[in-house]
């Protein structure tokens, strides 16, 4: 488990942030659970994970309709439209901050002749949808970080809510991404904030008629994959992938994708956001692109393009349509894939469910300085006899195989496969019992939350007492949560939680034949605290010692 600390890091910020600034965030993080101010409707009907393209990655805020309608054209062109890339979405810089009279925003006609519905008439006219940025607070990125932006203040939507929501609809735009700088140095309150502009994209989308994609660029500070699934489409769970005057990195890349991993929070129309591609950007190479890609893909994340269509080699322009990793990406069943097993630490197999019967898509990702050979067993993926492997990117078919799969994976470089086979029998769950106590391991209150610390309670067969051993070692509740040490604790006095499941040795569990449940990670023993029998005692772990409060009875694997 690793438990990012709440931060509300500038959108393109190249300095660190003070200590006095840390504290505050940490502060407004606390409070940022506050109820919402009004109950959203539903976001945009869709369906799938949005796929298009973001001019701020190329041009950050040097933009234009010239701009905007070369690389429209250039979607269509370079068949990335057929292959699904349907947005062209208009970042930072488009605006310059005045309103008139009547507080409207008003549009610089030089860059924008016609004004914004004229852009969104061209980009409608090429059989794509149109998207506009703004910031939930008064003052935008620019004003606070005016690297690559232009420093107008007065470029956030704070205090306009209904106004901005309901002109952008207007103007016939699809899709609106709404950034937080603004918002978290004026102290807003994530939650409530994000809220009133659901609810303000509803009203608009009442009298317009034209439903909007909701993306939520809060950065995962306040982390949005707790409330955001409600109210949006699709919510940032980090900082920048890059960040304006750098280069593309692949530590930022797979620091992005660690962030992004909230499986539960994940379902068809409501997506975790590890941000834009920078695939095809100056920088990273072709293998790079296949192992970025490969990675959003298995994650069912937003197919957002960020380098240039219009300017694009044979290579980036092939990875970028490849059908199957698309395919990957967008399946209908709209899950997050999980890390399943990491054998020797930085080799990672990751795998998604995809629909239909026996079907799997699967990373083998190297994360370590040198080519490593990594296997995929059938087991940790939920499948029995043999299997079909394809290798995505090669578009080959790999042959059957019995138990598993393994494959060199060059040093920091990921491997995509379809794995096809039959679908084992599910573990059946059922609870884990305390010996001493006789009282079962529950969830409190039945919550999904991350970081619950786990108790003992009259046993009742409730779903926060249903626990499931797979084939990966996990202890699983609710389908997507893992029992997990905390913090990935080895010390006597951890405490045991539920986390999203993650694949790391901090969920892994060895049931042992004297009925203590130990930690793969620490090789300490599940412990009811204090040899405590009550209901509400405490779980953690302690060095193992044959007493009666370590010792269970758990479902079979």
């Amino acid at each position: 488990m690793g438990v990012p600390l709440p931060h509300a890091q500038a959108r393109r910020a190249k300095r660190p942030l003070s200590p006095l600034w840390t504290v505050c965030a940490l502060i407004a993080a606390l409070f940022s659970v506050a109820a919402p101010s009004s109950a959203a409707a539903a976001p945009a009907p869709i369906t799938k994970p949005p796929m298009g393209w973001n001019s701020w990655n190329s041009f950050a805020g040097a933009i234009d309709h010239t701009v905007i309608e070369q690389q429209a054209d250039a979607l269509v062109t370079s068949g990335m439209k057929d292959a699904g890339y349907e947005y062209v979405n208009i970042d930072d810089g488009w605006w310059t901050g005045s309103r008139d009279a009547n507080g409207n925003i008003t549009v610089d006609t030089a860059k924008w002749p016609g004004g914004m519905s004229a852009i969104t008439a061209y980009i409608h006219s090429k059989g794509l949808k149109a998207g506009i940025y703004t910031d939930a607070g008064r003052n935008g990125c620019g004003y606070y970080y005016p690297t690559g932006h232009p420093a107008y203040p007065g470029t956030g939507a704070e205090g306009h809510y209904d106004q901005d929501f309901l002109q952008f609809s207007r103007w016939g735009f699809d899709y609106v991404k709404v950034d937080w700088c603004g918002g978290n140095a004026e102290g807003l309150n994530a939650r409530t904030a994000y809220t009133q502009i659901s609810d303000s994209i509803s009203r608009a989308t009442a009298q317009t008629g034209r439903p909007m994609t909701f993306s939520v660029c809060e950065w995962g500070g306040n982390q949005p994959w707790n409330w955001a699934p409600g109210i949006a489409n699709l919510w940032r769970t980090s900082g920048d992938i890059i960040y304006w005057g750098e280069r593309p990195s692949m530590s930022r890349m797979l620091a992005n994708f660690d962030a992004a991993q909230h499986p539960s929070a994940q379902s068809p129309g409501r997506y975790n956001d590890p941000d834009m591609l920078i695939a095809g950007l100056p920088g990273f190479s072709d293998a790079q692109n296949r192992t970025h890609l490969s990675l959003w893909a298995i994650s069912g994340a937003p197919l957002i393009a960020g380098n240039k269509p219009s300017d694009m080699s044979a290579a980036t322009r092939a990875a970028l349509t490849n059908r199957e990793m698309i395919a990957i990406d967008q399946d209908s069943l709209g899950r997050q894939g999980t890390k399943v097993t990491e054998d020797a630490s930085g080799l990672q197999v990751y795998q998604k469910v995809l629909s239909g019967t026996g079907r799997r898509a699967v990373v083998l990702l190297n994360r370590t300085g040198s080519a490593a050979t990594i296997t995929a067993r059938w087991s940790a993926l939920g499948l029995s006899g043999s299997a079909v492997v394809r290798d995505v990117w090669a578009g080959a078919d790999r042959g059957t195989f019995t138990s598993g799969y393994a494959t060199s994976v060059p040093a920091g470089e990921a491997i995509l496969l379809t794995v096809t086979g039959t679908d084992g029998t599910p573990p059946t769950g059922g609870p884990i019992t305390g010996k001493q106590s006789g009282r079962c391991l529950d969830v409190p209150g039945a919550t999904t939350a991350n970081g619950t610390q786990v108790q003992l309670l009259d046993c009742q067969g409730g779903s926060g007492q249903t626990w499931t051993r797979t084939a990966s070692r996990q202890l699983t509740v609710y389908g997507t949560k893992c029992l997990d040490a905390s913090g990935q604790g080895t010390a006597n006095g951890t405490p045991v939680v539920i986390w999203d499941c993650n694949g790391q040795a901090n969920q892994q569990w060895t049931v042992n034949a004297n009925g203590t449940i130990t930690g793969v990670q620490s090789n300490l023993c599940l412990d009811a605290s204090g040899q405590g029998t009550a209901n509400g005692t405490k779980v953690l772990l302690w060095a193992c010692n044959g007493q009666a409060n370590q010792q269970w009875t758990a479902p079979a694997a």
